[in-house]
């Protein structure tokens, strides 16, 4: 009887924390939203266990999860998403994407991200963190170190299968930006090669047809870029 009654009673307090730390990190997403704030945010001393955290999060989140994400509402679910939007917030200021790809605990973290863009599931949840991954590592990229470092990761065939395997407009359209972003001051020779390979220029033909306006116009600026070279070859 005792037995059962601990095991209650840890049930209980692992809900109540579960449910603390999504409400904590949503708040905190909120806050990250200004500027002002991201830079207090940094300039604490809690900046890189924060910043492992997250990592360790993502990785135990798609090795728990390889198919079905937690639903959308859960607990568990606006935990991670809330500490996907607060990086994204993060990346967003000129100080945050610089400590991200300057400091080695930043660098880990886009890592982590790359990981995880990888290896998200295709249901509503897996999307949501999708995109926001998406729009991190676009702000990322937006920073000549960060930029370098994403083209040093080979970030491309990653994104090209997104671009196949995605219908989601919104999904679709953050993938071309970030694509656009690594092509259009391209930081390794070999990266416009790489975008080639890894992007079928038929489909950026057909995405420039389609329905959706921004993605329609981002593809073809992407295509622009492309076709030329793919005529040298």
């Amino acid at each position: 009887c005792q037995l059962s009654k601990a095991r209650q009673q840890l049930s209980q307090q692992s809900e109540f924390c579960s449910s603390m730390g999504a409400c904590a990190c949503s708040l905190l997403w909120r806050v990250s939203r200004i500027e002002d704030n991201v830079d207090a945010i940094l300039s604490g001393s809690t900046v890189e266990p924060f910043l492992e955290m997250v990592c360790r999060t993502l990785e135990g989140c798609v090795t728990a999860y390889p198919v079905h994400f937690p639903q959308e509402m859960s607990d568990e679910a606006q935990f991670v998403l809330s500490l996907c939007g607060i990086i994204t917030n993060i990346a967003a200021s000129a100080t945050g994407r610089d400590f991200l790809s300057s400091a080695s605990s930043g660098n880990r973290l886009i890592d982590a991200l790359i990981q995880t863009l990888s290896s998200t599931p295709r249901d509503k949840t897996g999307k949501q963190m999708k995109n926001l991954i998406l729009m991190a590592l676009y702000n990322i990229s937006i920073n000549q170190k960060g930029l370098k470092y994403l083209s040093d990761k080979k970030i491309l065939p990653i994104v090209g299968w997104i671009l196949q395997d995605e219908q989601e407009a919104d999904v679709v359209l953050n993938t071309l930006r970030l694509v656009q972003s690594l092509i259009m001051e391209p930081q390794s020779p070999t990266i416009t090669l790489e975008a080639l390979e890894a992007i079928p220029l038929k489909l950026l033909e057909s995405l420039s047809q389609d329905r959706n306006q921004e993605v329609k116009a981002t593809a073809m600026e992407i295509l622009s870029d492309l076709q030329p070279l793919h005529k040298e070859e």
